[in-house]
């Protein structure tokens, strides 16, 4: 007998995580002191990454993206692996391995919002936080967010 693996009911629905630091400039990051998603009673294996920036001009970008790393703890939360937040310098930012999704951007015409998605996202059973990197090529503008879900597969 064959078994059919189906989407189940999300384990967390949409949710905002964080504000991203207005005008944050490119090349830098930011994690919005965030606490972090606890995953060990969930279990959940995939998440889905929203993330809606306010109105920037992107229009002279070339493949303007936001990176996302995911910064696991694995005793509880109490330790997390070793990034600076709000930086700019290379050495201080998360290591690429900690690297879990590239939300590339569109260009657009001119100064709008724009909302980019990237799904099924692998995560640990544990908790973690996420730092988003502005890879865009400009400052962002006002008002940007990061949302989240959670969710497994179902054996069937």
């Amino acid at each position: 007998m064959a078994t059919d693996i189906i989407w189940k009911t999300p384990t967390v629905s949409y949710v905002k995580l964080m504000d991203i630091v207005n005008s944050l400039a490119d090349d830098t990051t930011d994690d919005d002191g965030q606490t972090a998603i606890n995953n060990e009673s969930d279990l959940a294996t995939h998440m889905d990454i929203e993330i809606e920036l306010g109105s920037v001009d992107l229009s002279a970008s070339t493949a303007p993206a936001i990176w996302v790393y995911l910064i696991e703890s694995v005793d509880g939360g109490t330790d997390f692996d070793d990034y600076t937040d709000a930086t700019a310098t290379e050495g201080l930012m998360p290591r690429f391995d900690k690297l879990c999704a590239i939300i590339e951007v569109r260009e657009g015409s001119g100064a709008e919002t724009k909302t980019a998605i990237k799904s099924m996202i692998p995560i640990p059973p544990a908790r973690f936080k996420l730092v988003v990197r502005n890879k865009c090529g400009a400052a962002l503008g006002s008002t940007n967010t990061l949302y989240y879900r959670t969710y497994n597969l179902n054996n069937v």
